[in-house]
């Protein structure tokens, strides 16, 4: 979890334990602003309970235009560390794609290098939304729905709320009022409170950290002193020389057993060593994983064919062999390739001696 995400859930938090009339205050002053472009114009309006509610418009390149915006802002007394940029959707593009059931995990990131070759833009030109609309466990692949905007076209928005750092949020691909949005954290507030409520409002914060993290631990610590007073009442009338002694043995075997397991096999870096000795310098990886006596490597060659032979050569590996076939990478010309390998486990005298050392 980034910072600002916690930070976020943290103040949520401490919102909830608030009395119900702090609770309203503390809501109305952290709301989203929305920005609309309408022809020349853009209308501000906050979200507030799920509802939107207008504020006011500015020509967006009218003279003065900021300090309108900063102005407006103002008589609504709020603070908000998101910002919605509502675009029309003919300035926007939305697309349908699939893609490998695996991406999900780092999708923003994947649709990031695929958005040259979904569309006519890279992904530092555009900001993009993203939904998954349906999955396919079977076929191991998921549908995905795509928005994406020139960031010139979305610049010009956030440039009325002056220099400040804005981090993208997806929002999904749905509209809303024929709009598409696309959501933005600011790094500080478009409106800070008065000094007097920021002290008041750190002390109370630092009231409640205090409250939540020890309260907790108090109650904690007095039900593990109930339960050692508990364990010293019955150890030494349950408990023989004999039933200690098994433990101690059962535990010793489960640690030479467990040291076994993790000694049979190489270590990763050793593995990533080996990787980097093997593959030739036109191939490049972006996915290694080791898991269940297997490694995964993913990534792109000019020779992808070649590269069994490589890995076969290593002492680590065995079994080496195409997880999936070789494809074209349209945007490096480069072929993509999945090879998964057996990793060899080490020879019993090598277990044997790492073993006995571990005793000594």
């Amino acid at each position: 979890m980034r910072l600002a995400e916690f930070l976020e859930w943290w103040r949520a938090e401490l919102a909830g334990m608030l009395p119900e009339a702090l609770r309203r205050r503390w809501a109305r002053r952290h709301e989203t602003v929305r920005l609309t472009s309408l022809d020349g114009e853009v209308c501000i309006s906050r979200r507030l309970n799920g509802r939107l509610e207008e504020l006011g418009r500015v020509e967006a390149m009218a003279p003065g235009a900021r300090e309108r915006l900063d102005a407006i802002l103002g008589e609504a007394g709020l603070v908000a560390t998101r910002i919605e940029v509502g675009i029309p959707a003919d300035k926007v593009l939305t697309k349908q794609i699939r893609l490998p059931l695996a991406a999900e995990e780092n999708l923003h990131q994947v649709l990031g290098f695929e958005m040259q070759r979904q569309t006519p833009f890279r992904a530092e030109q555009v900001y993009f939304n993203h939904a998954i609309t349906a999955r396919d466990p079977h076929g191991q692949q998921i549908a995905v729905a795509l928005c994406v905007a020139p960031r010139a076209a979305i610049d010009g928005v956030l440039d009325l709320l002056g220099a400040r750092d804005f981090e993208p949020v997806n929002a999904g691909a749905a509209s809303d009022g024929g709009k598409h949005v696309f959501a933005f954290r600011a790094d500080d507030a478009l409106q800070l409170p008065s000094s007097n409520l920021r002290r008041a409002l750190w002390a109370l914060n630092a009231l409640l950290l205090v409250a939540v993290i020890a309260i907790p631990f108090v109650q904690q610590q007095r039900h593990l002193e109930k339960l050692r007073t508990r364990l010293a009442e019955t150890r030494s009338a349950a408990m023989t020389a004999s039933d200690l002694q098994q433990r101690i043995d059962g535990q010793r075997e489960r640690a030479r057993f467990v040291f076994a397991q993790k000694a049979s096999q190489p270590a990763a870096v050793e593995l990533l060593e080996e990787l980097s000795r093997q593959l030739p310098n036109d191939t490049w990886l972006f996915r290694v994983e080791i898991r269940d006596g297997k490694v995964h490597i993913q990534g792109t060659s000019a020779a992808a064919s070649a590269l069994i032979a490589e890995l076969e050569d290593s002492q680590l590996l065995e079994g080496v062999r195409f997880a999936s076939p070789v494809t074209q990478d349209g945007a490096s010309g480069r072929e993509r390739f999945h090879i998964v390998a057996r990793v060899v486990a080490r020879t019993a005298p090598a277990l044997a001696g790492a073993a006995g050392s571990g005793d000594t």
